[in-house]
């Protein structure tokens, strides 16, 4: 029997072009997902929706292939052997960069950070699974008024640790507004992986240190009394990296 698969008709307007809802058709095919509900988050590069499956809520991240204003994709992917021979063609730029992002989720999870779980890829959709309570997202890091530092810095270094020198990835885009927080646990999940780069990346260094200054600027600003140094996250970073991987593990942030 066909499945049905349903799209909410208040947000075909979003990002369905009929590449896209061939996806979606094939996936919906093949078991995967149910229904695209309602948009949750919407960045440069893509829409982040709700859906379903069987009752149950996933996330579909859908690449803006036509409307995206999102520039200089290319220099997150020049010098990733894992994409040597790209054009510059527009929809096939976003076809890797989705294929970019499955590829480093998939890094990150083996790797046991806490991020999404990579379900399936369908050219410029991603399915992955869906970080809240019921219907509803946990909400970002940035939004969250009062948090404990002692609880979600630690999670903070020991995920990026994982990142860094299990997965060899860099995030490239790691601040407050990529972190989830489930509000009762306090547990932070990490998101957005299309910008993450290979630690041989030619710009690899300068996305580290970027991503240092932005969560320690946040920290910062949350926590004035602390005069986090961005020195000292990177130390504790090499710290949890002993911890988790002994001294021997090789890296370039030595």
């Amino acid at each position: 029997m066909e499945r049905k698969f349903e799209i909410d008709s208040k947000i075909q307007g979003y990002v369905f072009d009929e590449s896209t809802k061939n996806s979606l058709f094939k996936l919906a095919h093949n078991n995967i997902i149910d229904s695209i509900d309602m948009p949750i988050a919407s960045g440069k590069e893509a829409v982040t929706f709700l859906g379903h499956l069987n009752e149950n809520a996933i996330v579909a991240k859908i690449y803006k292939v036509s409307t995206s204003k999102f520039k200089n994709m290319d220099k997150y992917i020049k010098g990733d052997y894992r994409f040597k021979k790209v054009s510059k063609d527009k929809r096939d730029i976003f076809m890797v960069w989705a294929s970019k992002e499955y590829k480093n989720l998939t890094l990150a999870l083996r790797n046991n950070v806490s991020c999404p779980i990579v379900v399936a890829k369908e050219l410029n959709v991603l399915i992955m699974s869906f970080i809240g309570e019921g219907d509803y997202p946990f909400p970002q890091l940035s939004k969250m008024k009062d948090f404990d530092f002692d609880i979600v810095y630690p999670q903070i270094i020991e995920n990026y640790a994982k990142l860094l020198y299990g997965a060899k990835i860099v995030h490239a885009d790691f601040s407050a507004y990529n972190i989830l927080i489930n509000p009762d646990t306090q547990k932070i999940y990490i998101i957005d992986f299309g910008q993450a780069v290979i630690y041989s990346h030619p710009k690899s260094k300068d996305f580290l240190k970027r991503d240092i200054m932005s969560i320690t600027d946040f920290l910062n600003r949350k926590f004035r009394k602390m005069n986090i140094t961005y020195e000292k996250v990177l130390e504790d970073l090499k710290i949890k990296k002993e911890e988790l991987y002994g001294r021997n593990n090789k890296s370039w942030t030595q």
